[in-house]
C-alpha cells in the first residue's frame, strides 16, 4: 500500500506555473464539451441521445487525439460521464428551477457552481462542475440556440476567477487529471454537495424575477 501512495504522488508533487493552467483552460473545457456531445451523439440508450440538440461550433471542430488537451478532455469527460449517470436527476432538476436565459445564465451558473467547491476542490468537483455548465449548455441551446461558445466562456471565467487554476497548478497542472480514479468516496462528496447546491437555486431564481 505504501508503494501505491508514493507512486501516485510522484505524479504531482511538480506543481506548474498557474500561467500555463490559465492558457491551456479554454482549449481543455472545449475538449470537455466536443468529447461529452460525442458520447451523447453516439449512445443509443441514453434519454440525451434524443434530446441533444444541434451544435453547429462542433461541426468542424478541430480535434488532434493524441494533443493533451483532448486527451484531458476525454478523461474528464469520462468522469462526467460516471456523474451524469448518478445525478442526471439532480441536474436536471437544477437547470429547470432556475429558468436560465442567455442573459442570467453566468449568474446563475456561477451560484450555483460555487457551491460545489465550498468543501474544497478536487478532481470529481471540477468534473461535476464542468459536467454541470455543459448540461446548462446544451439546455440554454436547445431553447434559444447558438450558446455553447458562451458557456464555454463562462466556465473558463469560472475557473481562473474562483482560483481553481491556482489548485491545479498545485497539483501539477491539467495533466495530472488523467492520473485521479473517480470512485464511491467521490460519489459520495459530490451527492452531498448536489443536495447543497439544489438549496441555493431558489435564492438565484428569485434575483432575476
Amino acid at each position: 500500500m505504501a508503494q501505491r501512495s508514493s507512486s501516485v504522488q510522484t505524479t504531482t508533487v511538480s506543481p506548474d506555473l498557474e500561467e500555463n493552467v490559465i492558457e491551456q483552460t479554454d482549449g481543455i473545457v472545449r475538449n470537455f464539451f466536443y468529447q461529452r456531445f460525442q458520447m451523447d451523439m453516439q449512445s443509443t440508450e441514453s434519454e440525451l441521445c434524443v434530446s441533444t440538440p444541434s451544435v453547429p461550433e462542433f461541426n468542424h471542430f478541430q480535434s488532434n487525439p493524441l494533443s493533451p488537451s483532448t486527451q484531458i478532455g476525454r478523461r474528464l469527460a469520462e468522469i462526467g460521464d460516471q456523474i451524469n449517470d448518478q445525478y442526471a436527476g439532480e441536474f436536471r432538476s437544477m437547470i429547470q428551477q432556475l429558468h436560465i436565459t442567455p442573459s442570467t445564465a453566468y449568474s446563475a451558473f456561477a451560484g450555483v457552481a460555487r457551491r460545489l467547491f465550498t468543501q474544497g476542490i478536487n478532481w470529481g468537483r471540477i468534473a461535476a462542475l464542468l459536467m454541470f455548465g455543459y448540461r446548462i449548455g446544451m439546455e440554454v441551446q436547445r431553447s434559444f440556440g447558438q450558446f455553447i461558445n458562451k458557456i464555454i466562456q463562462n466556465l473558463v471565467k469560472f475557473i481562473i476567477s474562483e482560483k481553481i487554476t491556482t489548485w491545479i497548478a498545485s497539483q501539477g497542472g491539467w495533466y495530472s487529471a488523467l492520473t485521479f480514479k473517480f470512485d464511491n468516496n467521490n460519489v459520495r462528496a459530490i451527492a452531498v454537495i448536489a443536495a447543497l447546491a439544489s438549496l441555493t437555486v431558489f435564492a438565484v431564481w428569485m434575483s432575476h424575477r
